[in-house]
């Protein structure tokens, strides 16, 4: 029997986090023998509580130079005969490999979320190539890793999949949200960061509010730049027409109320909001990042513009707000296109590929 120890330091279910779950879940059903080793207490090593036979192991796993979880992690791999243990997160890959220079008999599979170039110092080379595979959620980060010098079969592109429960969310009501009910709503949702680039967003509205003065717009998410979003906000003159919600669970019900999503990041692993969104039913607006192109085909399934373009990303969205049918028919395209090119089944079946190569 195939045995795969899950292994994961964050202390919150995250979108990687949520992506594991599902994973777990289907391979057990395929009869796969599944661990899953996190920080003690934390939603990761709590999920699946109905599964009596999975097996949960605590580890601290502060960072991804703690010898003491590597030295314990590979006494785990050997008792338990794992075969394959698959780091969900960048510091439980360094623990993955490094368990191995203390005799943990495992092969390491590794899934990799984000775009940007790994570091080249010396200690960041061997644990990229100490990994017998890297999953990556997009071509695109397939690509970034292939520049960096990894080349296929150690790399293999497996999309994350889309959450359907969520994206059949009920519909937020507008006036919950204090939006008109025959204005233009639009929204968008990410943490309030740097590459989600909602400063390009917020130029991009103030466009968009000359073509359509009654215009409104709402922001899902939290973050270190609020402030500074804020006061952007009020240098445009925007206070009253967008709106910062803070974070909300109900993100993907928001999205099926609005009339256009946007996505503006600059820079992203796939863009698994935007997937919510294509699932819905409703029209999309991206700033190509990560892998946006593989899910928002232009003219197809959505609007793609170029990222950090205040005046491609307006014109985009007013040309969806001024061609309603064309925009819906877009989206109706993108609900058959999203829900099979990323179900949960194809996520699921792609890693459990790359475990069959591994173990011949």
């Amino acid at each position: 029997m195939l045995t795969v120890a899950h292994l994961d330091e964050q202390d919150s279910l995250r979108g990687g986090e949520q992506q594991a779950t599902w994973l777990v879940r289907g391979l057990l059903d395929r009869g796969v023998r599944c661990l899953v080793i996190g920080r003690p207490g934390r939603p990761f090593i709590q999920m699946h509580e109905e599964e009596k036979e999975l097996l949960r192991i605590p580890l601290p796993l502060r960072g991804e130079l703690d010898l003491y979880s590597a030295w314990k992690l590979a006494s785990i791999v050997n008792r338990h005969e794992v075969d394959i243990v698959h780091a969900h997160a960048s510091h439980a890959h360094g623990i993955a490999v490094l368990a191995r220079l203390f005799g943990g008999r495992h092969q390491v599979v590794v899934t990799r979320r984000v775009n940007f170039t790994p570091k080249s110092h010396f200690l960041n080379r061997w644990k990229y190539k100490s990994a017998d595979r890297i999953l990556c959620v997009s071509q695109k980060v397939a690509d970034t890793l292939n520049d960096y010098g990894l080349s296929a079969p150690q790399i293999k592109t497996v999309h994350s999949a889309v959450d359907i429960a969520r994206a059949e969310m009920p519909p937020v009501s507008r006036e919950s949200l204090s939006i008109p009910p025959d204005v233009p709503f639009l929204f968008s949702a990410g943490s309030l960061v740097d590459h989600k680039d909602h400063a390009n967003l917020l130029d991009a509205f103030a466009r968009v509010r000359k073509e359509f003065p009654d215009a409104q717009l709402c922001i899902a998410g939290e973050g270190p730049l609020r402030e500074k979003l804020e006061a952007r906000r009020t240098q445009l003159n925007l206070t009253e027409s967008v709106h910062f919600l803070g974070y909300r669970n109900d993100a993907p019900g928001i999205t099926r109320t609005a009339d256009l999503y946007i996505s503006s990041s600059w820079s992203e692993g796939l863009g698994t909001s935007i997937l919510e969104a294509l699932a819905s039913g409703t029209p999309v607006v991206a700033a190509e990042a990560g892998g946006a192109r593989e899910m928002v085909v232009p003219g197809e399934t959505g609007y793609l513009v170029a990222p950090r373009d205040d005046e491609a990303l307006a014109e985009a969205m007013i040309r969806s707000l001024k061609n309603r049918e064309e925009a819906r028919a877009m989206a109706e395209k993108a609900i058959s296109f999203v829900r099979e090119k990323f179900s949960v089944e194809r996520m699921v079946s792609g890693s459990f590929d790359a475990y069959e190569e591994l173990m011949g």
